[in-house]
């Protein structure tokens, strides 16, 4: 009986000091992309794209910059190119379904533009990176895109 209850309090015990490990860290939500944005800048020199606009987001993506806490968009600088970064920091989870739909919509799109002369940059867009972690959303098309999300979750883990 006595064992019991010790293996129970043991277990209760964990189990609090996790929850508080869990409700103490940030996540990726509570860091500004700014901070992601200096990371990529200082780390890649981020060809063949440029910053773009709140309709510039809206032509490619059609999602409205004004319906999410923050984004930060790099766009194709020419029709050749695919290369692309758009993060979202999403107000809500409602959102994240929204959001991830814009992106395989966009995938979508650009694979067809480029059916059958672009070879170079239909292996780009089926090797985009696109997920989300807490009330993040990421697209990042471009040769580089393996090393611009492990720099962004970089940011994600040393703030946690």
């Amino acid at each position: 009986m006595k064992k019991v209850f010790l293996a129970e309090a043991a277990a209760l015990l964990v189990l609090a000091a996790v929850m508080a490990l869990l409700l103490y860290r940030k996540t990726p939500a509570d860091i500004p992309l700014t901070d992601v944005n200096s990371v990529l800048q200082e780390n890649f020199t981020l060809e063949d794209m440029e910053p773009a606009s709140d309709m510039r987001m809206k032509r490619a993506f059609q999602l409205n910059a004004a319906d999410f806490a923050e984004y930060l968009y790099y766009a194709p600088d020419n029709t050749m190119s695919v290369n692309e970064i758009l993060l979202i920091k999403c107000k809500d989870d409602r959102q994240l379904s929204l959001v991830t739909e814009a992106f395989e919509s966009r995938l979508s799109v650009q694979k067809k533009n480029f059916d059958g002369y672009g070879t170079d940059q239909t292996e780009l867009l089926n090797q985009a990176k696109t997920g989300t972690s807490g009330l993040y959303a990421w697209f990042m098309v471009g040769s580089d895109a393996d090393q611009w999300l492990s720099a962004a979750r970089s940011v994600w883990e040393v703030q946690k």
